[in-house]
């Protein structure tokens, strides 16, 4: 193929990414960095006014004790999350690796619960918790205890997500070679000896990336807790977005909470990078 014909079918083929990144940038990039001025001023959101304090919002959040609480529930809500929701995904996609009758109505099964808005899940769940457990169980809702609050919002993302990861590790698990179990089974491989120097170095790019997007997920939760339990009760599902949303819109507090936003946009970024690139370096070791 001669130069002129390849530099045609990369333009051809980049022109499907321009609507996308047309939109991704009206909508993401360019408010992002219109804003980023905000961060050194002290403006409260409504009024036009406003005076430039440099960087004296950036050092409140490091003296500022009341941002412990959302980012301990952050870390509480990305741990759980990371744990089961790729434990169940994989032990999801291993069931449903194998021939059984019904095994296509099966996956769409896991699968369907993906398609539903995070919102509509979070009402749906709202009224399991408080009226099918109560009613099954005698106990009051899990969203409505401080104590319970955080694994019952994680409990809804996973049942939400997990299809999602479950076809990224079904994908994975179909790639590897029957010969490579067969050969363990020669040499007399148990079934966890066989998950663990098979399964897990073949699927290991899966691995990266469902831990990665559940990481970088976990730290930006929203959407659940806002709905849920708008962050309560007592503060214990306040994460990091909700805190940073609360100083925008409700404090009337813009400048803090844009400059908390920056602070945690790149500590996102640093964290998903750095996770990535270890888990990468385990594909390659492996």
């Amino acid at each position: 193929m001669s130069t002129r014909f390849r530099w045609r079918d990369g333009l051809v083929r980049f022109s499907f990414l321009v609507p996308a990144f047309a939109f991704f940038a009206f909508a993401m990039i360019i408010p992002f960095f219109m804003g980023i001025h905000v961060a050194f001023t002290d403006w409260n959101g409504i009024i036009p006014e406003y005076r430039f304090v440099g960087l004296d919002n950036f050092a409140k959040i490091f003296t500022n004790d009341d941002i412990l609480i959302p980012m301990r529930n952050t870390l509480y809500y990305m741990v759980l999350s990371v744990v089961f929701s790729n434990s169940l995904a994989l032990l999801l996609a291993m069931a449903v690796n194998r021939s059984f009758a019904g095994k296509h109505v099966t996956k769409v099964i896991f699968f369907l619960p993906t398609v539903l808005s995070a919102v509509l899940v979070s009402f749906i769940w709202g009224f399991i918790y408080r009226e099918v457990f109560h009613t099954l169980f005698g106990i009051n809702s899990l969203l409505g205890s401080p104590d319970t609050v955080m694994p019952a919002i994680v409990g809804i993302d996973i049942w939400n997500s997990v299809g999602i990861s479950m076809i990224i590790y079904l994908s994975a698990l179909t790639g590897v070679p029957r010969d490579l179990y067969e050969a363990a089974e020669a040499d007399g491989a148990t079934v966890w000896q066989k998950f663990a120097n098979v399964t897990v170095p073949m699927i290991m790019p899966a691995i990266t990336v469902n831990v990665t997007l559940a990481i970088t997920y976990g730290l930006r939760v929203f959407t659940t807790p806002i709905i849920a339990t708008n962050g309560g009760p007592v503060r214990a599902s306040e994460t990091i977005a909700i805190y940073i949303y609360r100083h925008l819109f409700d404090f009337k507090k813009a400048g803090y909470g844009q400059a908390i936003s920056m602070v945690f946009l790149i500590a996102l970024v640093v964290i998903g990078w750095t996770v990535s690139r270890m888990l990468r370096s385990k594909e390659v070791e492996m």
